[in-house]
């Protein structure tokens, strides 16, 4: 074969196949390698952690609670991945972060990682209540390889249920009416309502006047509720601002890039405001990093034979096929 001339094309057999390589993923796929599994972890980003990484940012809180539980934790590999960042990275970079989660998939001799592989289609046989998955199709960008992949279990751990929605899984999408299951807190009538996306940012000082010039997009916060309604300073950065949410009355998977220039315009006019509007001491400030990723919270639930409700939650109800708690 003449190099660069014919697509290549890969067919990968693996046990299990996880799709998705946010934390979700990376658990399913170590604990499905610890038992014997030979496991095809399958992620369309460069790196792991899903909103967690460097791309994203958000920070992994967990049963502590920012330390309001401090007796809390969590135990099996999400604990083990807690301690090693606790040991090699107490700064929390989020690039450290990126590589103690590499580091773990990697240790495990029964995962082939498949980075930059985004699965876009999904062979599934059988009625509506009995659908099968045959195999899932992805691309692996900047290597032009057309990878399938067939096993006999798939795990979706996409995030907005790609794989699932796919090969025509049943699932919901927004807020259920008050009546469908007689939640307290729900509308009263179904809608298609979803939290939104966020971006964040970071800032450094640089320890000389610096100056701001916002780009022409940047949105004019004095003239919004921002600053009444929200606490804003100048050494904050990253994380404090996870409430730059927008984009819930809209779909945050088809309007994904409106909703990202919409947050890029927020994040510049508060950057202007801090920078310019001479109320902060930002003269040495600048802006280090800004997400380019929106970071989701919510997009497709899959129907399955039991639906968790506001009133098991309330009710604090325990189920004996459990597996977490809290």
């Amino acid at each position: 074969q003449e190099r660069g001339v014919l697509m290549k094309h890969e067919l990968v057999k693996p046990d299990i196949t996880v799709i998705g390589g946010g934390l979700a993923g990376v658990c399913a796929a170590i604990s499905a390698a610890r038992l014997g599994q030979q496991v095809a972890l399958v992620q369309n980003r460069p790196v792991l952690g899903g909103n967690s990484s460097s791309e994203v940012r958000v920070w992994v809180c967990g049963a502590t609670a920012h330390g309001i539980n401090r007796y809390a934790r969590e135990t099996g590999i999400m604990g083990e991945l807690f301690v090693e960042n606790q040991y090699r990275n107490p700064e929390g970079n989020p690039y450290l972060w990126d590589l103690i989660i590499l580091e773990a998939v990697r240790a495990e001799s029964n995962i082939r990682l498949y980075l930059n592989t985004d699965v876009h289609e999904v062979e599934a046989t059988g009625d509506e209540d009995e659908r099968m998955i045959t195999s899932v199709t992805g691309w692996m960008m900047g290597s032009e390889r057309k990878m399938r992949f067939e096993s006999k279990i798939y795990i979706d751990c996409t995030g907005d249920g790609l794989v699932g929605f796919l090969a025509g899984a049943k699932f919901a999408l927004g807020r259920e009416a008050r009546s469908e299951y007689g939640e307290e807190w729900a509308p009263e009538v179904a809608d298609q309502i979803t939290l939104g996306s966020t971006l964040l940012f970071y800032t450094k000082d640089t320890g000389a006047p610096i100056r701001y010039i916002p780009p022409s997009f940047a949105k004019d916060i004095t003239q919004t509720s921002i600053p009444i309604r929200r606490v804003i300073r100048s050494g904050d950065s990253g994380c404090h601002y996870w409430w730059i949410e927008w984009g819930g009355e809209h779909d945050t998977v088809h309007d994904n890039e409106f909703i990202r220039d919409e947050l890029w315009a927020v994040i510049y006019g508060i950057w202007d405001y801090i920078k310019n509007s001479g109320k902060f001491d930002a003269e040495h400030m600048t802006l280090e990093w800004i997400g380019s990723l929106p970071g989701k919270r919510e997009y497709r639930r899959f129907t399955g034979d039991y639906v968790l409700t506001q009133n098991d939650i309330i009710s604090q109800r325990e189920f004996p096929d459990a597996v977490a708690f809290g």
